[in-house]
């Protein structure tokens, strides 16, 4: 299958995160994942839990059960951002809905810290990906799954949903190979997202 074969040789990272909220400009992150394969296909796992340096509304903790006395005692992302630098610079990431939220908050999370964000050689979002290609609705990640027979037991988990974001993005492939044929990077242009 021409889709498990168009990113071999690229370290492709699924990245999902848990926030305070939906707004990247006044709400932190509490919890990254990035997992997936490196260039050779050896496994990458960095996960944590972080301190936003803000209270995490109810609302928020409900979701993803992350609660104000989980982060007391951990570090704020800064302490993780040469690590991610490392990982994200020159990969593709992968993520739902990843262009308008996951990838802001990274964006301004380094801002924030006065740092300059990874570049990464492309992101995919599975989600747009699904609306291109015409999958029928509704396009939630958790649905997606549902619909490619993928198990998403702990939802709203950043390293369940990064690793299942993988396996939706090969699972799409899989079923649409004549949509991902031709060159890795005509395909990335097609697909994915160049910051």
């Amino acid at each position: 299958m021409r889709g498990s074969t168009l990113l071999e040789g690229m370290r492709v990272l699924g990245l999902d995160l848990e926030t305070t909220g939906f707004m990247p400009r006044s709400d932190r992150i509490v919890e990254f994942a990035i997992v997936g394969s490196d260039i050779d296909g050896s496994r990458v796992y960095l996960q944590s839990v972080v301190n936003p340096g803000v209270k995490i509304p109810p609302e928020s903790s409900r979701v993803h059960g992350i609660y104000d006395s989980d982060v007391m005692e951990k570090s704020d992302i800064g302490r993780y951002f040469d690590e991610i630098l490392d990982l994200i610079d020159g990969a593709v990431l992968v993520g739902h809905n990843i262009i308008d939220f996951d990838w802001r908050f990274i964006e301004i999370e380094f801002a924030r810290f006065g740092r300059e964000a990874p570049r990464p050689l492309a992101i995919l979002d599975t989600m747009l990906i699904a609306r291109k290609l015409k999958i029928p609705r509704p396009h939630k990640l958790g649905s997606l799954c549902g619909r490619f027979g993928i198990g998403l037991e702990r939802a709203h988990s950043a390293d369940a949903d990064a690793g299942a974001t993988l396996l939706l993005l090969w699972k799409i492939m899989g079923s649409f190979p004549e949509e991902f044929q031709g060159p890795s990077e005509k395909i990335l242009e097609l697909f994915g997202y160049r910051p």
